[in-house]
């Protein structure tokens, strides 16, 4: 005769606490009083199958037996406490020694073959770290970036159009040494900046940094040819030059510095990956734990504008190089001033300043919300077209959004009974809904039950074989679909509902509070059509209508697919194929869609603002040939060519400025 724990009635006294009448009260539903047993089952039929789903059946058809535990099956790597049945101690009963385990013999150590050397242990890169290495220099490039203007003002009041010599007619002999002067301390406050030149030179990548070292030698041929007088000298345009080309690099530190002191100060960052294998022909953003390691490699890797500005130098040099040549044979200037010109006139001064300037800016803003982007990887995954993944904790974070409002037992199951068998359940699942009735169970002082079989159910629910029970836990459509019989006052939305063996044994009724920080998210996903969304809640009581209703927005093009499929996509992934694009400092949907929007602006906006650059250089490099084949090499003056940079510097300055504040 099978043998069972003895089951407490859930006569009023104990269940008085947990009316349904003010589940129903607060759902909106009409109050109806408790029927019976019997009158339930002759007015309530059961209900027909769904031809999507099938019954439960246990592989064990009798329960477990009392002696001993049942065989439990781990699940999520969990261990389940074993249910001590009926278990009294006796005081004069000896306690049994454990048997003594034998000790393992230590294994030899394997040498290496001779010649070979092991493979040393590789220290993982560190953000703080890379953060004080990358915030050395920064104030002293400030500093000579403040020098580097006082020269180009200098130099500017040694100008004939601006300060014309008869003025100071002490100070003519000694203008082309303040020449000399300015432009060669202008050369050594901006030392990095020909470093950088001559090693993108090194490794055959022509760049603006390349472009400043004949720009600068040509200067300085083009003042001794005109010494003494040197009314013509272009110092203080390539003073200009070098100053934009330090501002460069110091954008581009400052940028790492932003992205790397936010990054030092997440306590469990998450990276936002792109899984391509999630969805067939889709690109998905998901959130796994981070990998420091590859952030760090990503966030000093080369930029796409960067490898375009390059390839753009690399056919200016030669080309300007053949125009001067031929210009030299048929006007009566030289071939090193000409070429000056050209150079000066096609270089775009803020060409190179373009990505690292957003980026400087993206990151700082970033930083107010607990996002990094991964430098140029962001803007390359996040740039096209994604489906964007929504799990749980984007929709309803489970430690401030969750809470229970009230639940009622019905049947002849105890209260712990059922909140353990629920609690069993759901944690097979891994669903969000656990943490709330662990909190239940240990209110009520509720055993653990070892769990043998369970089963996910496409309708939303879960079966589980718990102790010789067939339970199943779900919403009230899958009890529907399932035949669960029921009171016609037994009608909770937002409920999770427990039967056992057929008869509805509990409603827990759950409320749901809209996060701020996810309907702004919400809101900027829907309004860009780049991203498509993807319902993956392990909680099968969300769906797109209760995320409708409580963010007040419209869920028409959100896709919600059937319930083991959404399990699928909220697993963890093992692929080491995933790109990683950016870092969120706690996994809120917030900061998710900020960080995703911004990777999106970083890209558009760097290759807006590239494109105006180099419309520019082609331009000035037209206008200018133009000029030289008239025979008016007077037109372009140094004041001219200044003017023209700084103009379309401003200009792509200030469209820069709208897209990244619209």
């Amino acid at each position: 005769m099978e043998r069972r724990e003895p089951e407490q009635l859930n006569n009023k006294d104990t269940s008085e606490e947990f009316a349904l009448e003010d589940i129903l009260r607060e759902f909106g539903g009409e109050p109806k009083e408790t029927e019976k047993p019997e009158e339930a089952s002759e007015e309530a039929p059961k209900q027909p199958l769904s031809r999507d789903t099938m019954v439960f059946k246990p592989i064990r058809s009798a329960p477990a037996p009392t002696e001993g535990d049942a065989p439990v099956k781990v699940f999520s790597g969990k261990k389940p406490v074993p249910v001590v049945r009926n278990a009294v101690k006796i005081d004069d009963e000896p306690e049994e020694a454990p048997p003594e385990e034998t000790a393992p013999k230590p294994e030899a150590p394997v040498k290496p073959p001779i010649g070979l050397v092991p493979d040393l242990p590789v220290e993982p890169l560190s953000p703080r770290k890379a953060l004080a290495d990358t915030q050395k220099g920064t104030t002293w490039q400030f500093w000579r970036m403040v020098l580097l203007l006082l020269a180009a003002f200098c130099e500017a009041l040694l100008l004939p159009e601006l300060w014309p010599a008869q003025m100071l007619p002490a100070l003519k002999p000694y203008i082309p040494y303040l020449h000399f002067g300015l432009l060669g301390l202008s050369l050594l406050l901006s030392w990095d900046v020909l470093w950088r030149g001559l090693l993108d030179l090194v490794h055959l990548s022509i760049s603006p940094f390349t472009l400043s070292l004949p720009i600068s030698i040509l200067a300085v041929l083009q003042m001794v040819q005109t010494y003494p007088d040197c009314e013509d000298s272009y110092s203080g345009v390539v003073i200009l030059l070098l100053f934009f080309l330090l501002r460069t690099l110091r954008a581009e530190k400052r940028g790492k510095v932003h992205a790397l002191r936010t990054v030092c100060g997440f306590s469990s960052p998450m990276g936002i990956f792109d899984a391509r294998q999630l969805l067939k022909d889709t690109d998905s953003l998901r959130r796994e734990t981070a990998d420091m390691n590859l952030f760090l490699r990503d966030l000093s890797a080369p930029d796409s504008p960067k490898r375009i500005l390059s390839f753009y130098c690399t056919i200016l040099l030669p080309i300007s190089a053949a125009a001067a040549k031929l210009l030299a044979q048929r006007t009566v200037a030289d071939f090193i001033p000409i070429w000056l010109i050209l150079l000066l006139a096609a270089t775009p001064f803020a060409g190179a300043l373009c990505y690292p300037r957003i980026f400087c800016a993206l990151s700082r803003q970033l930083a107010t919300v607990g996002g990094a982007l991964s430098g140029w990887k962001s803007a390359k995954l996040f740039g096209g077209r994604h489906t964007i993944i929504l799990h749980d904790e984007d929709l309803f974070p489970r430690s401030s959004s969750i809470t229970g409002s009230g639940m009622k037992i019905l049947g002849s199951f105890s209260a712990p009974r059922v909140i353990a068998y629920a609690r069993e359940a759901l944690e097979v699942a891994d669903s969000p809904l656990t943490e709330l009735f662990a909190s239940l169970q240990q209110a009520q002082h509720a055993p653990r039950y070892p769990l043998t079989e369970h089963r996910i159910y496409d309708g939303g629910g879960i079966g589980a074989e718990i102790t010789g029970d067939v339970v199943l836990v779900g919403s009230l459509s899958f009890m529907h679909s399932m035949g669960v019989r029921m009171n016609s006052g037994a009608r909770v939305r937002q409920a999770v509902y427990v039967s056992v063996n057929g008869e509805l044994a509990g409603i827990f009724a759950i409320k749901y509070k809209a996060n701020e920080s996810t309907r702004s998210g919400l809101r900027d996903v829907l309004a860009n059509r780049n991203f498509s969304v993807v319902i993956a809640t392990r909680d099968f009581i969300i769906t797109p209508e209760l995320i409708g209703a409580k963010y007040e927005l419209p869920t028409d093009n959100m896709r919600f697919p059937p319930y083991s499929e959404r399990l699928r996509l909220s697993e963890s992934s093992s692929d080491k194929k995933e790109e990683q694009g950016g870092l969120i400092a706690k996994d809120t949907f917030g900061a998710f869609a900020s960080t995703v929007a911004a990777g999106r602006k970083l890209r558009i906006t760097s290759y807006f603002a590239l494109f105006i650059c180099l419309l520019s250089g082609a331009a000035g490099f037209l206008l200018c040939v133009f000029l030289l084949v008239l025979d008016a090499p007077s037109v372009i003056s140094a004041l001219h060519l200044a003017t023209f940079q700084l103009l379309w510097a401003a200009a792509v300055g200030f469209i820069t400025l709208l897209s990244l504040h619209f």
